[in-house]
């Protein structure tokens, strides 16, 4: 099981390439990229349905504060408060539908945007670890990584027939190869799905997050939304108040009051109900089907 211990000194860009090449030669391939048309990661990300869980991550992500005051420093979350939840579906799109140079050129640069993310906290928190931040943090990346996997799960679960015992174990081992695409070792993850799941208990229970003014000041933007978004205010916090851990929930302020409960729970069996009669053809996401046209043309080409 792994420690709340510093995990080490961010990775330098040398190292992350020397890794990012290593990943490609045991992994890549130049039309499919990283996981392909017979990967559960591909299975799984291509229904729209697993992007509702994207404010649950981004909440997740933030409630860490060293993540918390990046957004708030390197970002303009008052003025564009979904633009990180955006760039992050664009990365993952790219880093997990992407052929083998898109998915590289995307995982490099993302690393070259977080070499140039850092700062301190402005207080000391309840927290054991210093001030400083940088965006490439082992712990950081690590816990982004594991909010995304963690929030696509949950809301496969909650919306979709749930899968087997042995292809959820399947996604978390696919899950790893993305891992390792954000700048996160593999030796600094747990080994199997039950570990992680255990991890992220402990996390969400320990004394790694706080949820201070920063991030109480960030979830209010992101749940609020632009003006233009005004009708969606009320569903953003059910869903937000339904969906986070309860500890994490109180944190945010964010009630759990008989209406909020109601409106959660029809909002999820409306969801399924609609999910069984929208086929997937449907619901796939574009990006998804253009992957897929790829790979079939590379198939047509070589026969």
């Amino acid at each position: 099981m792994l420690a709340y211990s510093a995990m080490g000194q961010p990775i330098t860009t040398s190292e992350f390439t020397r890794r990012l090449d290593a990943l490609a030669s045991r992994h890549g391939d130049p039309v499919a990229g990283f996981f392909g048309p017979g990967s559960i990661t591909w299975e799984i990300n291509r229904d729209s349905v697993t992007y509702i869980g994207g404010l649950r991550a981004l909440l997740m992500q933030i409630a860490h504060p060293k993540v918390a005051q990046g957004v708030a420093e390197h970002s303009n979350y008052k003025e564009d408060p979904f633009g990180r939840l955006f760039r992050t579906i664009d990365t993952v799109h790219d880093l997990v539908f992407g052929d083998l140079e898109t998915a590289m050129t995307t995982a490099t640069r993302l690393h070259t945007v977080h070499q140039r993310v850092g700062g301190t906290l402005p207080e000391p928190v309840p927290w054991p670890h210093t001030r400083r931040y940088t965006a490439n943090d082992p712990e950081l990346l690590r816990w982004v990584y594991a909010t995304l996997i963690d929030s696509a799960m949950v809301t496969h679960r909650l919306f979709l027939p749930d899968l087997a015992p042995v292809a959820w174990e399947r996604y978390y081992g696919e899950s790893k190869i993305f891992a390792e695409l954000c700048g996160v070792s593999a030796d600094d993850l747990p080994e199997t799905l039950v570990d992680f799941r255990s991890w992220m208990r402990q996390t969400v229970d320990g004394p790694t997050l706080h949820v201070g003014d920063t991030a109480r000041s960030i979830a209010d933007a992101i749940i609020k939304g632009p003006p233009i978004m005004y009708p969606l205010r009320p569903s953003n916090y059910v869903l937000a108040a339904g969906m986070l851990p309860g500890r994490m929930r109180e944190a945010f302020g964010l009630g759990w009051s008989v209406p909020v409960r109601v409106s959660y729970t029809f909002g999820v069996l409306a969801t399924r109900t609609l999910m069984r009669n929208v086929p997937l053809a449907i619901r796939s996401l574009p990006v998804a089907r253009r992957a897929e046209r790829r790979c079939d043309d590379a198939l047509r080409h070589a026969a």
